[in-house]
């Protein structure tokens, strides 16, 4: 997509799935604070992962049956050497190198992730978080990077705007769950280079794999 193409009208559908995108998840976030606790059952969990997992599935069939679109429209394309290369390219300066300045900024704002969902996350079995990781990465990709940026750009005519606007909708939707000071000093840097390797590389699949294995290796080290 030409970054400089003027600005177009979107079709009601994808305003609809441009709005499931941005929204649904805090939503879901929201609904689960409100509606779960502690001792909610790992069948309810499950379900509202479903529903979860179903903001995607939409955003898909929007694509395909109502734009009459290719998946490629949204970065989704076959993988390549080039994929497993970026990804582990975006895995290393996410993670590795981008805590370097975020761990400082988080303890500057004070306490960091939510001390209830961090609870919560920590009492389920290991191979519910692990679904939860390997969802989130493909699902928030997917609904942030891939849909929201590529929509956005043809609504504003630019794509640095539809990225800034993705990123910090992708930060803020961090904050029902993990709390305002952890999603502005974690989540919102995070979301940031992984937007600006989206715009680099429009490889999806490459943010997935990177994403993912950040969420793997963070459930993995959470405990009760």
């Amino acid at each position: 997509m030409n970054s400089r193409a003027g600005p177009r009208k979107l079709g009601t559908p994808t305003i609809l799935a441009l709005l499931v995108a941005l929204a649904g998840p805090p939503l879901i976030a929201l609904t689960s604070n409100w509606w779960l606790r502690e001792t909610s059952s790992l069948g309810t969990l499950l379900a509202l992962q479903i529903v979860y997992c179903g903001l995607a599935v939409f955003v898909i069939w929007t694509v395909v049956r109502r734009e009459r679109l290719p998946l490629t429209s949204v970065g989704l394309r076959a993988p390549a050497w080039s994929t497993i290369g970026s990804a582990f390219l975006l895995w290393v300066v996410a993670f590795q190198l981008l805590p370097i300045l975020t761990v400082p900024l988080r303890d500057a704002f004070g306490s960091g992730v939510a001390p209830a969902s961090l609870r919560r996350l920590a009492l389920l079995p290991l191979w519910f978080r692990l679904l939860l990781a390997i969802t989130g990465a493909v699902v928030e990709e997917l609904l942030y990077r891939g849909y929201a940026i590529e929509r956005l750009a043809q609504l504003t005519g630019r794509r640095w705007r539809a990225g800034a606007i993705a990123a910090v909708a992708f930060g803020l939707a961090h904050v029902p769950a993990w709390g305002i000071r952890y999603a502005l000093a974690a989540d919102l840097p995070f979301g940031i280079v992984a937007t600006a390797f989206y715009l680099w590389r429009r490889d999806l699949v490459a943010n997935v794999l990177a994403h993912g294995a950040g969420l793997i290796a963070g459930v993995l080290v959470v405990s009760p």
